[in-house]
């Protein structure tokens, strides 16, 4: 008829079973959302072709459990948790998509994360840690601009199909310093632009290849991105000097630039579907280092989707994903240790890198339900070589209705 409603929740509870800056052994949160989806499309309703609409809703709620180890950095062991606002309904995205030219090409335009098209996969949600779910994290800290579900800004993106399994495509964003700002962004219903501080503009280039009889299907990006805004280097004052030494404000500058590649490949089907079978997956994101707190980031990993004859709907996931702290950033926090003075990021030492070694299994138990035992390692969390490895039990459960 016309007009799509979803409904899903989903919970996750993680317990801490060993590591953190103190000895929070036995530490346990819980975290939720509530997620409403309307889609509505106008060819069917009134005869507007190639017009779709579409709006998210959410609610999210609970602890984050990364804060009781110390670890404040962007490896969160609950993806879910954070950016809801704490209110009942936190409006995720509004937006509208236009197809042309028999839909070699579409137009979207409204209020939406540009996470929602550009380095986004349905594998990485596979994944319990914030590391990668919705997108490698270290695009979203590393530029404000790159705004990520549940949070978006007012923007637009042009896709095209210049041939069949291949499309390029780009955008316009504004970048809204207030994201995660309870005062600009608690509800998401403010649309007013006084927090915008530039434009944010992507472009990537995608492959959809398709091998062999049993259609092994891949995915393959490359991508840059521009950020307008002025920001503030982590290192260098109003002078030049490094700003540990001088105490002078910081030397600003606009611009920041983001480089991405990212991939997967099926190379064993398991069943007819597009995401049933064994999926190997790589990515590399790298930050402009002068005003990002990481710089780079790679993953390596793998998604099985069936592997158990009779269970279709089951998934497992193993993955490795490794961040790197800013070298100016711990250049500053190096001649700030030195001197006693607090360190920037969160961080009690200078920080380095941290990797996340994450298995889970997610269980299929009958329609729209599944359960999904998870293990994670977090090594040097909050990116700090003295802060003990960090060893984590969770469950998700998620239920559409």
């Amino acid at each position: 008829m016309g007009i799509g409603l979803g409904l899903d929740y989903v919970g996750e509870s993680a317990i801490i079973l060993d590591g953190g800056r103190t000895n929070v052994t036995g530490s346990a949160g819980y975290t939720h959302q509530v997620a409403v989806q309307l889609h509505l499309n106008w060819q069917k309703l009134v005869g507007w072709k190639g017009f779709n609409t579409h709006v998210v809703l959410v609610n999210r709620a609970g602890h984050n459990l990364s804060t009781d180890a110390g670890d404040r950095s962007l490896v969160n062991v609950q993806e879910i948790y954070g950016g809801g606002g704490n209110v009942i309904a936190h409006l995720v995205s509004a937006y509208g998509t236009q197809d042309l030219l028999n839909q070699r090409m579409q137009i979207a335009l409204g209020y939406m994360s540009v996470n929602l098209d550009f380095s986004t996969s349905p594998l990485y949600c596979t994944f319990m840690n914030n590391a990668i779910c919705g997108n490698p994290k270290t695009q979203t800290k590393g530029s404000i601009g790159f705004s990520n579900t549940p949070n978006g800004a007012l923007g637009g993106r042009l896709r095209f199909w210049p041939l069949h399994g291949l499309y390029v495509q780009g955008g316009a964003y504004g970048v809204n310093a207030g994201i995660g700002k309870p005062r600009y962004t608690r509800t998401g219903f403010e649309f007013a632009t006084s927090a915008y501080t530039g434009v944010y503009v992507p472009f990537e280039i995608g492959a959809i290849p398709v091998y062999g009889p049993h259609a092994l299907i891949g995915h393959y990006k490359i991508a840059a991105a521009y950020d307008s805004s002025i920001y503030p280097s982590y290192y260098d004052d109003i002078n030049g000097n490094p700003i540990p030494l001088t105490g002078l404000p910081a030397r600003t500058a606009r611009g920041k630039i983001q480089v991405w590649a990212t991939m997967d490949q099926m190379i064993l089907r398991n069943g007819r579907g597009l995401y049933e079978g064994l999926y190997l997956m790589a990515g590399y994101v790298h930050n402009t280092p002068r005003a990002s707190p990481y710089e780079h980031q790679y993953y390596v990993g793998l998604s099985d989707r069936g592997m158990i004859p009779g269970r279709p709907n089951d998934t497992f996931g193993l993955l490795v994903n490794r961040i790197t702290a800013s070298s100016t950033l711990v250049a500053a926090q190096k001649l700030s240790y030195k001197r006693g003075k607090k360190l920037p990021a969160n961080a009690l030492t200078p920080q380095s890198s941290a990797t996340v070694i994450e298995a889970t299994y997610n269980i299929h138990v009958l329609q729209g339900l599944w359960v999904q035992p998870d293990a994670q390692y977090v090594i040097n969390p909050n990116l700090e070589k003295r802060v003990k490895n960090l060893a984590v039990l969770g469950l998700r459960l998620r239920v559409i209705f």
